[in-house]
């Protein structure tokens, strides 16, 4: 299916929509200035906006909750498509007067029909109201050619907004004003048409209303089992009855009865030891992790404890809760992506262009896969993909997941190569490591080129990869910092030099491998052994990101950890492409009912 935006050669036209608003933080009024309807005409453009029903008019508003702000009485409007062509067009909300006088975007909730959000969520628009300081994408969407048999020409909003309850007092008898526009044309970028794939996956989870972030400054404690411990029999260290957490530095204390003892003592009963530690001879020690000894066990230096530690939601790896899709920023936009233990983000795309022999991993070492066999896939073998995410351009992010469906937390044949390295040639002189990278690189490419490029290619995008150029900069530790200390992933690249495509040069083919960000994002926890083996990039043996620092690279283990290894071991390699924007698939995206192309 080809993009129908490029039929249009005006630059765009913008129609000012009926609507003025103005808010205070204690009286609300909104008004019509126009009646009837506004038509604009230019060659095979010709929509027709109109809206009549329901001016809104509330006097001495004050902040209100979502549940309440939906019960206003909306005002509509409607915009129609008069012309034989598609037309892409955008809702916007322009914001009019002194910005230092108004109220600020992010403390107005704005509902188009049932979908509310901060209007600050809202995608920037370049403002076309003469006096608009900022602009917010609040709907997007494409109208089918005008027809007398079909009302997919049309699309009526309703339209809500109110203070949000959580409006700092800050904004107390500020103002508001605004205006909508909708604006069509050429440069109007449409991602969610029905039928695509971003549509499809959103349509399955309510739509864009039913997508939320996870807060990565929201702590929770990651506690993992540890069997057989050990510790210093000689080693007095203090136990505790109690320990508490000081959210602010970030460590535990202990607290309570303390008792300093060795493990001898806390075992044959010589002294009554609690059962929370820190492994310190210092009562006043402080730790971001805490022991809690669940057997002391008879002797010996083995015993069984819970390592404790504070983390955020992205640091914690994956639980049942978890499971669904998410909303955070990319480079492009909103990006909405999978986490967890998912079961609908199957994908059934491409075969074999020919018979190919590929090499397997067979060792079950969770760092290591440097034993391997080769096997052998005949030509027309399905490939199965698993959605990572929609990018912010409404394209679709998927890493290859084998020649057949699998239930997640299934040990499978999910790579294209288990690279065999060897010490020497991956540790070039300069820190880059740019022989390193190019051989995994070269690994995909090479599998594109023999047994995709030929019958896939124009369905597959040039989207940005981010190759994590600040975690391979020389004495640059941010990456380290911001990722295993701090847990706070995310999807925008920091560096311009950073990002891979093939219309900058940096890349031969639109094909690359998944980001560490990209894999916490999805539930993949930065403790390595803390992880669900339900989660959907899980695979059984080890294969690495694009990501990496200095003599080392960070891996997706077998147990599907994070893990930070040398260079020289082995692992698999699982290429990831994005989907155009405008591809056309059916299906529901389950096991059963994978994603496939539209015939």
């Amino acid at each position: 299916m080809k993009n129908k935006k490029t039929v249009i050669t005006i630059t765009s036209i913008v129609a000012v929509l009926l609507v003025i608003i103005g808010v205070t933080y204690a009286y609300w009024l909104v008004t019509k200035t126009q009646t009837n309807q506004n038509v604009i005409s230019s060659g095979c453009l010709d929509i027709s906006l109109t809206g009549e029903k329901n001016d809104i008019e509330l006097q001495d508003q004050f902040p209100l909750s979502d549940e309440d702000g939906m019960k206003l009485i909306p005002y509509e409007f409607t915009v129609t498509n008069n012309c034989n062509t598609s037309v892409d067009y955008q809702v916007n909300l322009e914001s009019l007067g002194t910005e230092s006088e108004a109220i600020i975007s992010t403390a107005l909730k704005v509902a188009l029909d049932s979908n509310v959000k901060l209007l600050s969520s809202g995608g920037s628009a370049e403002p076309t109201v003469t006096d608009a300081y900022e602009s917010h994408s609040i709907a997007a969407g494409r109208l089918a050619a005008a027809s007398t048999t079909s009302d997919e020409d049309t699309v009526t909003y309703k339209l809500r907004i109110w203070i949000d309850e959580d409006a700092p007092i800050s904004e107390q008898n500020k103002t508001y004003t605004g205006k909508i526009s909708v604006t069509v044309g050429q440069g109007v970028v449409v991602p969610y048409e029905k039928g695509t794939l971003a549509y499809n996956i959103l349509s399955n989870y309510g739509g864009i209303k039913a997508m939320e972030s996870i807060s990565t400054d929201h702590l929770v404690e990651a506690i993992t089992e540890t069997a057989n411990y050990h510790i210093s029999i000689s080693s007095n260290y203090y136990y505790a009855t109690e320990a508490t957490y000081d959210e602010e530095a970030g460590k535990y204390t202990l607290s309570g009865t303390l008792v300093q003892a060795t493990t001898t003592e806390c075992q044959n009963g010589t002294k009554e030891c609690g059962k929370y530690t820190l492994m310190n001879a210092s009562p006043i020690y402080s730790s971001e992790t805490l022991y809690e000894v669940i057997d002391f066990k008879s002797s010996g230096t083995s015993v069984i404890v819970n390592k404790m530690q504070y983390t955020t939601e992205f640091g914690k790896g994956t639980i049942a809760s978890e499971a669904g899709v998410y909303k955070t920023q990319d480079d492009s936009g909103d990006s909405y992506y999978f986490r967890g233990d998912v079961k609908n983000n199957y994908v059934k795309f491409g075969t074999y262009a020919k018979d190919a022999v590929l090499k397997k991993c067979t060792g079950n070492n969770t760092v290591d896969c440097s034993a391997s066999t080769n096997f052998e896939i005949l030509a027309g073998s399905p490939m199965y993909w698993r959605i990572i995410r929609i990018n912010g351009d409404g394209t679709i992010r998927m890493i290859y997941d084998g020649t057949e469906p699998v239930e997640n937390g299934t040990p499978h044949v999910a790579a294209i190569d288990a690279l065999s390295q060897n010490y020497s040639s991956v540790y070039p002189d300069n820190v880059n490591n740019v022989t390193y990278l190019d051989e995994l690189q070269t690994s995909v490419d090479n599998w594109y080129t023999n047994y995709l490029q030929t019958n896939y290619e124009q369905y597959i995008a040039d989207s940005i990869f981010c190759e994590d150029k600040e975690s391979i900069s020389a004495g640059t530790l941010e990456y380290n910092t911001r990722i295993f200390v701090e847990h706070k992933p995310k999807l925008t690249c920091t560096q311009e030099e950073g990002k891979l495509t093939v219309a900058n040069g940096k890349l031969i083919n639109p094909i690359g491998l998944i980001t560490l960000d990209e894999a916490i994002m999805a539930g993949i926890s930065t403790f390595n052994y803390n992880t669900s083996s339900n989660n959907y990039l899980y695979s059984g043996t080890p294969y690495s990101t694009i990501s990496n620092i200095g003599y080392a690279e960070y891996i997706i283990s077998g147990n599907s950890g994070i893990y930070s290894t040398d260079l020289y071991y082995d692992h698999e390699v699982r290429p990831v492409i994005n989907i155009k924007s405008d591809i056309l698939f059916n299906g529901s995206g389950t096991i059963d009912d994978p994603y496939v192309l539209a015939s």
